[in-house]
């Protein structure tokens, strides 16, 4: 049995597939008609090495016999030429490292692995997903950086989405977080350009950023004295609610550090 992968580079994003080309022959290299072709999945890890359940189904499509199926096992025939054409993708996948199984007539095995990376999750070897979110969004020569995951730097507090963990900071802490990447903490002028470019909602659906309730207001380095507070209060951003107003420093933030190009 032969197994033909295409791409061959198996590292996808949860939108695309690949093809099989199974070619079953005998001693002789003479196709076999009609052989029983049986691909199964066999095992799911994320990015950290753990076995994940919680994957969803993988959509086969036969293209030699003109079906489809959901599932973790498919079985279909050869044609007469001892072919089959199999397209897989993973519609639900959260992002992991699938190992299958083909095998011919119950006699012949080979296994392949393959990735589907997810946007809400960063190409780090910090993630516990495999994904493709962009580290960086380029505004008015200006390079807004991801939130960071919680595993990449701890935080003042952390807020779970989608199988990640990511950090908030307070003020201090952001601005000290930033410096030490030779970043910056944005102004609210540039926050705010940001945000009028790159909304929420923009960001999630588009970038896979983890903008959502609880995780989006966004700290800038503005600051204005007040006199009822020992510390001034610094500007943030809500990227939900197409707001900015001042917090006292203590509480813990969503932070873009930024980068001038």
């Amino acid at each position: 049995m032969q197994v033909v992968t295409t791409p061959s580079n198996l590292l996808l994003k949860v939108n695309e597939s690949f093809h099989f080309l199974i070619k079953v022959f005998d001693k002789h290299g003479k196709g076999i008609p009609s052989s029983e072709v049986k691909i199964t999945k066999v095992i799911a890890m994320d990015r950290a090495g753990y076995v994940r359940e919680d994957n969803g189904d993988y959509h086969f499509d036969d293209l030699t016999n003109n079906t489809s199926y959901d599932g973790n096992h498919f079985i279909s025939y050869t044609n007469k030429d001892g072919e089959l054409k199999v397209k897989v993708s993973d519609p639900h996948g959260i992002g992991v490292r699938t190992f299958f199984k083909i095998s011919a007539d119950d006699c012949v095995s080979k296994e392949i692995s393959v990735v589907f990376s997810v946007p809400t999750s960063p190409k780090s070897v910090y993630a516990k997903m495999y994904g493709h979110m962009p580290d960086f969004i380029s505004v008015n020569n200006l390079k807004f950086y991801r939130p960071t995951l919680s595993t990449e730097r701890t935080g003042d507090q952390v807020n779970h989405y989608l199988n990640e963990d990511w950090a908030k900071f307070t003020w201090y802490n952001a601005e000290e977080f930033c410096k030490s990447r030779n970043l910056r903490l944005p102004t609210k002028e540039e926050l705010l350009d940001f945000y009028h470019i790159h909304s929420g909602n923009d960001l999630l659906s588009n970038y896979g950023w983890p903008i959502v309730d609880r995780f989006n207001s966004a700290w800038s380095s503005s600051a204005i004295r007040n006199m009822y507070f020992h510390d001034p209060l610094h500007f943030y951003v809500d990227f939900l609610n197409d707001k900015m107003d001042k917090e006292i420093v203590s509480d813990a933030l969503v932070v873009f550090c930024v980068q001038d190009s």
